[in-house]
């Protein structure tokens, strides 16, 4: 279904005053938008640093707190990772078997903490 609709592009005015007081609000109203949409764009700006710098921090904290990032590997029989709580994780190498459910090798720590363990050099 067709309709026409008519197309207008433009202001019919009566006088030549009122046309004049016309083209002075329309330049004042686009300087208006000029200046609104560039304190939007100012402002997108703003925020795109902020998320930034707040995502940088976060990552840093995380890093700090898990001690990601290192990039040292435990050569030794033990790991070990520190809890929140103070608690240290010891994961002996006689605590890894075969998980019966899913069949990975886990080690367990002391305090019930199971973890599957990345890379084994040997095998159960």
């Amino acid at each position: 279904r067709c309709r026409a609709v008519p197309v207008t592009s433009g202001v019919v005015v009566v006088g030549e005053e009122q046309g004049e007081a016309l083209r002075a609000a329309w330049q004042e109203h686009s300087q208006n938008q000029a200046v609104k949409a560039e304190e939007k764009r100012q402002k997108r700006i703003w925020d795109n640093w902020r998320l930034l710098i707040k995502g940088l921090l976060i990552k840093e904290r995380i890093i700090a707190r898990y001690d990601m990032g290192s990039g040292k590997e435990g050569g030794g029989k033990e790991k070990k990772g520190k809890k929140k709580g103070g608690h240290v994780h010891v994961f002996p190498a006689k605590s890894r078997r075969k998980d019966k459910v899913t069949g990975q090798i886990v080690q367990k720590c002391s305090c019930g903490l199971v973890v599957p363990v990345e890379s084994c050099d040997e095998e159960l």
